[in-house]
């Protein structure tokens, strides 16, 4: 034990550095732990989409525009907070927020969660893991007439990718 001490007293900033990474290791860990049960996976979020869950897609309108999952909302992470009408319709349903990477949905599903919205899941790795994990994406044209022309991005059928790039 002395020798733990006179270790301690001569290495002071090595000691310093390794209760530090204790302390952030540990940390981690518990918040890690605690946004377990609001990640889904991919193959989760594909059921949920498949028993009537809905997506709130919170990237960008370009990014939106460019691809997002089939039926997805489009609200900004600030226009969640302020546009509650948008969201009242879907307070009965279960919500999957989607970002670019999956970092900013823990906000925003913990700002819906205290609104009254229990059903609200990230989507673990955002739309990157979603076209990582080979799952499509739609894009939005509009047609002549104002219907929208639905475009498949990503998935594992080449042919869908050649359709897409010919169009």
């Amino acid at each position: 034990m002395e020798q733990v001490v006179e270790f301690t007293n001569n290495h002071l900033w090595l000691t310093a550095a390794l209760v530090g990474s204790l302390f952030l290791v540990i940390f981690t860990e518990f918040r890690l732990q605690a946004g377990a049960g609001i990640n889904l996976t991919t193959a989760d979020a594909v059921q949920l989409i498949n028993n009537d869950g809905q997506v709130i897609d919170i990237r960008p309108a370009e990014a939106f525009a460019a691809g997002h999952i089939a039926g997805a909302r489009n609200l900004t992470a600030d226009q969640v907070g302020s546009n509650e009408d948008r969201l009242e319709a879907l307070k009965g349903s279960k919500l999957i927020v989607a970002c670019q990477n999956g970092l900013q949905c823990g906000r925003v599903v913990a700002d819906l969660r205290r609104k009254g919205y229990g059903d609200v899941f990230a989507l673990k790795g955002g739309i990157a893991q979603w076209q990582q994990d080979g799952l499509p994406l739609v894009s939005g044209k509009k047609k002549q007439g104002g219907k929208k022309d639905k475009k498949r991005k990503g998935g594992k059928n080449k042919t869908d990718k050649n359709k897409a790039s010919a169009d």
